[in-house]
């Protein structure tokens, strides 16, 4: 029986690109340039997260799709959303050897993302009980909330940065069905009664199984981000990525999946040196690997299998974020290049680097087992690789060995749950020492074992 009606529109917008696209990876566009964010998109994310967070997610979404048919129906029907498309973002790549860990000669790929900046508005059409509503309600807030901080994103490659999204506003309106009144609102679409709950979600507190990081400071030497549209890794041009925003002006960035691939190498490394490398790899999760010939084969034959083992892999548990590099400014130095075989200067041969330099700042979110051993041994490396990172004693982008893409930190916040870590790099303090020092420890003397609650 429906006793009670509640409507919740939010409208937000994307604050890196948009990857949903489909079997060619081109971007889902219909003819009147309208991006299209499916609503099983939406619902499936919402999904996952309360289900990440333990709440009661079937009372709102019903039973799984994977499972047989059980007493739990969705309780909420969630519209397709769609959003004019200001302009594309295309990027480069290369495949990446696993063997060895470096690119495959000839193998590049550009793809095609929808650029930030798209607004869309959701629907959730809430129907049930009216004891049982504000339970209902909440969850979609709780999920607004956690879209808004970073946690679910929409689309493909999220945890490199893409389809991160901040929530404008959100309205709810409700309509008592059991009164005459209510009834002839809800029939006539009559939100007269509409209540602004954006402040709500807003202030809403975080879950803490999500521990949040942030590092802000400056690029104390140049970045170069490396194109790769360069098969030939002796050319002599290098420029920094950029997208162009509406007024003309470049925005450089620092790709998510740069960041996070220095990272990790830095993770893995202090792993090594403790002794724990394969406890650091599991933050990561596995590298994808292509598949051969023969792997497409038997995917097509055991489809039930495959599906098994690729449910079973070690997915990431760090999601980072894009970084815009503000107030930069970019130089052109000129070098010679030099003859790799005699170490003598080839005639002819100017190297023209274009790198920048400004304020930037790295986010990060760290999804925790449930292990608490595990779960300081993760933060606490991670927080280690950062140090590494504030000051200066690691590298992003290309150019390394010149001096390139050093980063010097003023502060840096872990945020877990209620417990917040300040580290103030230029006054050399740090607040809340006993929680960092027990990250650090539990590094040191790692202990326990790697379950959790998947």
């Amino acid at each position: 029986m429906i006793e009670i009606i509640t409507i919740i529109k939010a409208k937000i917008f994307s604050i890196s690109p948009l990857c949903i696209g489909d079997k060619n990876q081109e971007p889902i566009v219909y003819d009147d340039e309208m991006a299209y964010l499916p609503a099983t998109s939406i619902a499936g994310a919402f999904r996952a997260y309360l289900k990440s967070i333990k709440k009661d997610y079937k009372k709102l979404f019903g039973d799984d799709p994977d499972e047989k048919k059980g007493l739990n129906t969705s309780s909420v029907i969630v519209k397709d959303s769609f959003a004019k498309v200001t302009d594309y973002d295309r990027r480069n790549g290369v495949t990446i050897d696993d063997r060895y860990g470096s690119s495959e000669d000839r193998k590049k790929f550009e793809r095609t993302y929808l650029k930030d900046g798209l607004e869309f508005e959701m629907e959730f059409k809430i129907q049930g009980l009216e004891k049982e509503m504000d339970e209902l309600k909440n969850m979609i807030y709780l999920c607004l909330k956690a879209l808004d901080e970073g946690i679910i994103r929409f689309g493909g490659n999220k945890s490199n940065g893409l389809g991160v999204f901040k929530v404008q506003k959100v309205e709810e309106t409700e309509y008592k069905l059991k009164s005459i009144d209510g009834l002839i609102k809800y029939l006539n679409n009559d939100d007269e009664g509409k209540v602004d709950k954006t402040d709500m979600v807003k202030n809403m507190k975080l879950d803490n199984r999500y521990v949040i990081i942030k590092v802000d400071g400056k690029l104390t030497t140049p970045l170069i981000i490396e194109g790769v549209d360069v098969l030939d890794s002796n050319d002599v041009d290098a420029r920094s990525i950029g997208y162009r925003i509406s007024d003309g002006k470049i925005q450089y960035i620092i790709p998510g999946s740069s960041f996070k691939g220095v990272l990790r190498a830095r993770v893995e490394k202090i792993g090594d040196y403790f002794n724990t490398l394969d406890r650091a790899k599991r933050i990561f999760g596995e590298l994808a690997k292509k598949d051969s010939e023969e792997d497409i084969e038997t995917k097509k034959k055991e489809k039930k299998k495959i599906k098994k083992k690729e449910k079973d892999k070690i997915l990431s548990r760090v999601l980072v974020m894009e970084s815009k590099i503000e107030e930069d400014r970019e130089a052109r130095y000129n070098r010679t290049r030099i003859d790799r075989f005699t170490g003598g200067v080839i005639n002819n041969a100017l190297m023209n680097d274009i790198p920048v330099k400004g304020k930037t700042q790295f986010n990060l979110i760290y999804r925790k087992t449930g292990n608490e051993s595990f779960d300081n041994y993760a933060i606490g490396i991670i927080a280690l690789a950062l140090r590494d990172l504030s000051t200066e004693n690691m590298a992003l982008g290309g150019k390394s060995g010149i001096g390139r893409g050093r980063f010097k930190a003023d502060n840096m916040k872990i945020r877990d749950g209620d417990e917040v870590v300040g580290i103030d790099f230029n006054a050399r303090t740090i607040s809340n020492e006993n929680r960092l020092n027990r990250y650090i420890k539990a590094v040191e003397v790692f202990e326990g074992e790697e379950g959790g609650d998947e």
